[in-house]
């Protein structure tokens, strides 16, 4: 019996001793063995368990913290227990369990052996069998450990505590792959599968089991929040982003253009020792904003050394220009020439298509012949011998082509198709190094941007020029009384007319005057080539922007108090000298085209819809009064009077618009109530709620609202 005992607590099963303990049947035995038997079978039966599941996590688990988790457990504490059965026997052959002079092993001085195991292993197999059932990934483990410190057993604490180490080691390497060398952990599951950050599918995806150094497909990365363990703070993890994949970039682009030997390291390899240093320096449990130090001192690290050489701050500064006057139509000649562009473009299609064989598919190349016709346009206004550096780069990394099918379908997709009648987009070549300080769903963003604004630009200017076509007719006689009459009819249809045109210029004016300058103003105060709310803030056209750049460096202007501790001026008496990195740079860029979508009420879920059908409105109208004017200039030539009724049509869609600018009207009333409401800080009211109040002001809502 005693060695059918010690098989079971070593992990061998036994026919005799099952999970219940003995069979009722079995003679000999009194009530009391029969309990401590009882006890010892359910540690040894545990013990099995946990070992099966052991063995199952480590080899069929796909998370890198789970299996080493289970081969902790398999190694550190079932060794442990193994060792204590050991010492249990080697104490029976001492005779240090026996009593009486038969030397009777007394199985209460055996059970006393094992104190506290069963409590462990108990533990121990919970555990696992969560991890097997539910699935846990590497953070919900290491969440659970941490949790378990504070259960109140001080054995199961170290337990925890033990495990939490070997997790938390096992996620710090898959940091450091990522935050040294730039590359996802890999496993037999697949790259980074337990990893909080991952490829999105806005890059290019590489072939399977192929490198993206190797393709040349620049790959995108983005967090996974299912896989952020709680303790890893919210700026961390958008720094530990950051570093990867600008070092995955570098990887896979170079660091600069002319390298000289293949020999020499690049620069942030040289900086690997140190980088390597902050992560060593950690320590189990670990504490988030002692992580967050060491991050920011890799981030900073790598940004002073590499970053800062890689991409100048002159060129990003003059990037973010090119994106503000063309995607955000800051250079008005260039929206007035891309519309009237692509509206000949439609003109010349609707020409072809009343030939005997129309062909009514619209191809790449009209639509980027827009673009390049606009250029050229653009060029002519500039003249042959001055020159427009922005104008040369916007030529070399802006494009129009179709917009991809099956794209998003957000709000701003909505508007891709009122330039040309079919969905187009402004695309951005994003070139390296840039793609260091941009990503593609930047890009998205400012496509987004650009298809709302020429969108309403386009309405606009074409409501204006219904009355460039609209010739005064000189009549006598009978016709003077019937012009007089037309002229009556047809006022409600230009008042209404007036009205949109009103409306969308006020609109304009204030997007462009306030929202996108001040925001970029805001934007250009980060990047150190503006004071916010000065002259500079809102200046665009005409001005010279070129700045003394040699004793300035955006990289070191500002950052957070993590990072001031890790780079201070030790000299006495003066101030610590503030640090910004291009992630900052990045974080304060997508918040400015946050602020944008919705400081242009593009974020609305009410007022974009309506917009565009407002838009949509406004172009019928302006079509039914063209119309009005070729049949009233083909009357006037034949000297004769029109009848009746030809302004109806007209009317009609009058009611359209004066019913849709009333409630476009309405919406701004509402978010100006509503931000004014959620404000949190005076200024914050000012920056993103108080600003609507001055656009009603100006619309006159007392004179518009009773039009409407």
């Amino acid at each position: 019996m005693l060695h059918e005992l010690f098989l079971l607590l070593s992990g061998h099963t036994s026919p005799i001793l099952t999970p219940n303990g003995l069979p009722p049947d079995f003679p000999l035995v009194s009530p009391s063995e029969r309990a401590i038997l009882t006890s010892l079978s359910s540690l040894g039966h545990l013990h099995i368990a946990l070992r099966t599941s052991c063995t199952k996590i480590t080899t069929t688990h796909p998370s890198t913290i789970a299996r080493a988790v289970a081969s902790g457990i398999e190694t550190h504490h079932l060794h442990a227990f193994r060792t204590q059965i050991l010492t249990v026997e080697r104490s029976i052959l001492a005779h240090h369990n026996t009593s009486g002079t038969y030397d009777i092993v007394s199985l209460a001085k055996v059970l006393g052996g094992f104190e506290g195991w069963e409590r462990t292993l108990g533990y121990l197999h919970g555990l696992t069998t969560a991890v097997l059932a539910k699935r846990l990934n590497g953070a919900n483990i290491i969440d659970r450990l941490r949790a378990d410190i504070h259960t109140g057993f001080p054995a199961l604490e170290a337990v925890a505590l033990h495990l939490l180490k070997v997790a938390e080691t096992a996620w710090l390497r898959e940091v450091a792959s990522w935050v040294l060398y730039g590359r996802l952990p890999t496993s037999a599951w697949g790259a980074g599968a337990d990893f909080f950050i991952a490829e999105s599918d806005v890059g290019a995806p590489a072939t399977d089991g192929e490198d993206d150094s190797a393709s040349g497909a620049l790959k995108e990365y983005t967090l996974k929040p299912t896989h952020l363990p709680s303790f890893l703070l919210a700026e961390t993890a958008t720094s530990i982003l950051f570093i990867g994949r600008a070092l995955s970039i570098i990887r896979l682009r170079g660091t600069t253009a002319d390298t000289t030997s293949a020999a020499t390291p690049s620069p942030e390899m040289s900086l690997l020792p140190s980088h390597l240093a902050h992560l060593r320096a950690l320590s189990s449990p670990l504490n988030p904003h002692t992580l967050h130090t060491s991050i920011a001192a890799i981030r900073l690290s790598l940004s002073r050394h590499t970053l800062q050489t890689l991409l100048p701050a002159a060129r990003i500064i003059d990037i973010v220009h090119v994106l503000r006057e063309f995607f955000l139509l800051g250079r008005g000649e260039f929206a007035v020439a891309l519309i009237h562009q692509s509206s000949e473009g439609v003109r010349n299609r609707w020409r072809r298509a009343a030939a005997p064989a129309p062909s009514m598919v619209v191809k790449e190349g009209e639509v980027s012949a827009i673009l390049t016709r606009t250029w050229g346009v653009l060029a002519g206004l500039v003249g042959e011998e001055a020159v427009d550096e922005r104008l040369d780069t916007a030529r070399d990394l802006l494009y129009l082509s179709l917009a991809a099918a099956g794209g998003s379908s957000g709000t701003a997709d909505s508007f891709k198709s009122h330039l040309v009648g079919v969905g187009v987009a402004l695309n951005f070549h994003l070139t390296w190094p840039l793609e260091l300080f941009l990503q593609a769903g930047d890009l998205e963003v400012y496509d987004g941007l650009f298809a709302y604004l020429v969108s309403v630009r386009k309405t606009q200017l074409r409501l204006q020029g219904l009355w460039r076509s609209r010739r005064p007719v000189r009549a006598g006689g009978a016709l003077r009384g019937a012009l007089k009459r037309r002229e009556r009819a047809e006022r409600g249809v230009w008042a209404t007319a007036s009205l949109a045109v009103f409306f969308l210029e006020t609109v304009v004016e204030y997007w462009q005057g306030e929202v996108i300058a001040g925001e970029f103003g805001r934007l250009l105060v980060v990047l150190g080539d503006g004071v916010e709310d000065g002259p500079a803030a809102g200046a665009e056209d005409g001005e010279d922007d070129d700045v003394e750049m040699a004793e300035h460096d955006i990289w070191m202007d500002s950052g957070s108090a993590a990072e001031k501790e890790t780079t201070h001026d030790h000299n006495p008496g003066t101030e610590p000298k503030k640090q910004q990195d291009p992630e900052s740079l990045m974080r304060a860029h997508q918040l400015y085209l946050t602020r944008l979508r919705r400081g242009l009420f593009l974020a609305d879920g009410v007022f974009a819809p309506l917009l565009k059908r407002f838009l949509i409105a406004s172009d019928g109208l302006a079509s039914a009064i063209e119309a009005l004017l070729r049949r009233h200039e083909s009357a006037d030539l034949k000297r004769e009077a029109e009848g009746e009724g030809a302004e109806g049509f007209a009317v009609r869609l009058c009611g359209d618009v004066r019913a849709l600018l009333g409630r476009l009207v309405g919406r701004l009333q509402t978010m100006d109530e509503e931000r004014d409401f959620i404000a949190g800080a005076e200024e914050e009211a000012e920056r993103e709620g108080g600003k609507i109040d001055r656009l009603l002001m100006r619309l006159d809502l007392g004179n518009l609202v009773g039009d409407v």
